[in-house]
């Protein structure tokens, strides 16, 4: 089965590992093309061997604006065609459109007669009529709709579905999160920090929803003198982007250093060797206003670190409250730290719940996910 899968956007990012974990356990049931533009995801593509077809991108906001959604459109319409074009050349069996924008993409260019398209929803929509409208016609015009999470899925409740919505969660691959194989040690020395440190870690782009401000509102409240490592960049910006996350981003030094805790924080970048940050992690945290789904979540889980997450959205699907994590409301940086205390000070309870999470973990199987997804695909 030849499948052509469409991401508007070249930046790697939850999604786009997600899609890339897919990729990588396909093996040779599926053949796979992948259109996207040029970036770190094409280049990721290539790296693994697979053929990529390179299409313009898109960055357009699912909010109005009087000059920037006039390009998003025009972007949207050079993207409809490039894709056109991509499916009457490559004439797949199937669209794998991997986000929502990139199902949008994928049925506005679709010819009568052309293959099927499985939309993939990965996050959630904004108040407004332009995101109302998007999500009706991917409700009305999928051939197949695969959410993320029963959070996202529930999106989709009160729209006219031409087929219902499958909730499939994200996969981790467990031979690559395996603690028995990735030591922590060369991280902690690489940041000058002791084996007895405590570490706790916000693995995710730097973005006002992402929490990573209370996270360290947190940090300056806990007893003792844990380290906070933010792992991550403002790698979206421009005239699409909700937030201004460079900015952000230099709000974040500046809360760290009125707090009186900048030296306890750390700002990593972007990472390739997240396994290993998790490795000299003692606990992760999510402390987003609302996630979809919470992919580092399960990574860390299969590394044995104990979560807090937020319990607005994906994570209360992941994270077993008090079994192999915590579940705590965002925007409240006082209570974290009243959750969080307890639990670094007592190091069985967090063995305990490191074994339970390395579990729970396998429920999120990559063989799991493929077997879901080419399910789904023979379907279709």
């Amino acid at each position: 089965m030849r499948v052509l899968y469409v991401n508007q956007t070249g930046q790697m990012s939850g999604a786009e590992r997600s899609l890339m974990s897919l990729l990588a356990g396909l093996g040779d049931e599926v053949e796979p093309v992948v259109a996207c533009p040029d970036g770190e995801l094409a280049a990721a593509v290539e790296a693994a061997g697979l053929r990529r077809e390179p299409i313009v991108g898109t960055r357009a906001s699912f909010r109005l604006h009087p000059l920037h959604t006039t390009r998003g459109l025009l972007e949207i319409g050079r993207s409809t065609l490039g894709i056109r074009r991509l499916v009457s050349r490559l004439r797949p069996d199937l669209v794998h459109a991997n986000t929502t924008r990139a199902g949008l993409l994928a049925l506005l260019g679709r010819r009568r007669g052309g293959p099927p398209v499985l939309v993939h929803i990965r996050d959630w929509f904004p108040d407004g009529r332009f995101p109302r409208a998007v999500h009706d016609l991917i409700a009305r015009r999928a051939d197949a709709i695969v959410a993320n999470s029963a959070y996202v899925a529930a999106q989709f409740d009160n729209l006219p579905l031409r087929h219902p919505v499958r909730v499939v969660h994200n996969p981790v691959e467990l031979d690559r999160f395996d603690p028995g194989a990735t030591d922590g040690t060369a991280v902690r020395r690489e940041l000058g920090l002791a084996a007895e440190d405590l570490i706790l870690a916000v693995i995710a782009q730097l973005t006002p929803w992402k929490g990573q401000d209370d996270a360290i509102r947190a940090l300056a409240k806990l007893p003792g003198e844990p380290v906070l490592l933010l792992a991550g960049s403002a790698k979206f910006a421009g005239a699409g982007t909700q937030y201004d996350n460079v900015a952000y981003e230099r709000g974040l030094h500046k809360l760290a250093a009125e707090l009186g805790v900048a030296e306890r924080v750390r700002f990593l970048g972007e990472r390739s060797d997240v396994a290993a940050v998790l490795a000299a992690t003692d606990i992760a945290l999510l402390p987003s206003w609302r996630e979809a789904f919470g992919r580092i979540a399960v990574e860390a889980m299969a590394m044995g670190v104990p979560v807090a997450a937020t319990d607005e959205g994906g994570p209360k699907e992941i994270v077993r409250e008090g079994v192999d994590g915590l579940l705590i409301p965002p925007r409240q940086p006082d209570r974290w730290a009243r959750e969080l205390t307890p639990l670094l000070a007592d190091p069985d309870r967090r063995q305990r719940m490191s074994q339970a999470a390395r579990e729970r973990s396998r429920d999120f199987s990559l063989p799991a996910h493929v077997t879901a997804i080419l399910s789904i695909y023979e379907e279709v």
